[in-house]
């Protein structure tokens, strides 16, 4: 039920391994198995922050919960952006969704 949406104003050269390190990096953080943990990826979108378009990171969590250690999340978030695609935390942004059981839906029910 994890879900993390990826974006970044610039290409990646193996989004697949971005891919898995990010799944791998949301259940870590999260203890949920990785199992249901989604992830994806936009790249290219015309973006600019801090009023240039150096590359920079936009990521949505969204969940049923959200981590109690908001810090910590974000931290490791930040942590695998930066050792994967070298953009630093000053240019991430990350939003993070709690998102109610009666609106995530899941193999034809909701949770």
């Amino acid at each position: 039920m994890p879900y993390l949406n990826i974006v970044i104003n610039k290409p990646v050269n193996n989004e697949a391994l971005l891919l898995k390190a990010a799944s791998q990096a949301v259940s870590e953080a999260t203890g949920k198995a990785e199992t249901y943990v989604m992830v994806s990826l936009d790249t290219q979108p015309n973006m600019i922050m801090a009023g240039t378009d150096d590359v920079l990171a936009f990521l949505d969590y969204r969940a049923l919960g959200l981590p109690t250690d908001r810090n910590a999340f974000s931290a490791a978030l930040c942590q695998m952006i930066a050792d994967q695609l070298s953009i630093p935390g000053e240019r991430i942004y990350i939003s993070m969704t709690d998102s109610e059981r009666q609106n995530w839906g899941w193999n034809h029910q909701t949770f």
